[in-house]
């Protein structure tokens, strides 16, 4: 951490590590209401995954807003930032997959029915692409209440010292 930050070490991986738990929990709740029995799965292969997320793509831009004390604001701001960050990244991913799997003659796949039918061969309809919308927004929105909760948890961080 920087010399004058209100925030040691301890707290940026306590921070870190919260936001990650966190993370995973909003993310896995729906299907561990529907199915409690998925939650070893959930949490054995779930949370490595939240954690090398946030340790990667959260902890340099965490390290860089606690040099000074955070608001609630830049709280909700900065982890529905780094929500959206995460978020790109993995739809960039996944439709760079779907462009290779829709490059594939001999196979088909199709996810959905009738109306709903999000994509083709792994190309994205427009429901599709609504859906996905859908659901970034809300982890975005998902990040930026856990980035609220992980500001309450760790609180405002050491007032400035007087020089």
């Amino acid at each position: 951490m920087h010399p004058n930050s209100p925030y040691t070490g301890h707290d940026l991986r306590r921070a870190v590590n919260l936001a990650a738990c966190l993370g995973w929990l909003g993310f896995c709740a729906p299907w561990m209401v529907d199915n409690p029995a998925l939650l070893p799965w959930l949490a054995f292969f779930g949370l490595p995954i939240a954690l090398l997320a946030c340790w990667v793509i959260g902890a340099p831009i965490l390290r860089y807003v606690m040099r000074r004390q955070v608001t609630w604001r830049a709280a909700g701001l900065w982890g529905a930032v780094i929500a959206a960050i995460i978020a790109s990244l993995w739809i960039a991913f996944s439709r760079w997959r779907g462009l290779q799997q829709s490059r594939d003659p001999n196979s088909f796949s199709q996810i959905g029915g009738r109306d709903n039918i999000q994509s083709i061969d792994g190309i994205l309809t427009p429901y599709g692409w609504w859906v996905l919308g859908l659901d970034t927004a809300a982890f975005v929105l998902c990040g930026a209440a856990v980035g609220l909760l992980v500001r309450w948890r760790i609180g405002p961080g050491a007032p400035p010292t007087p020089r």
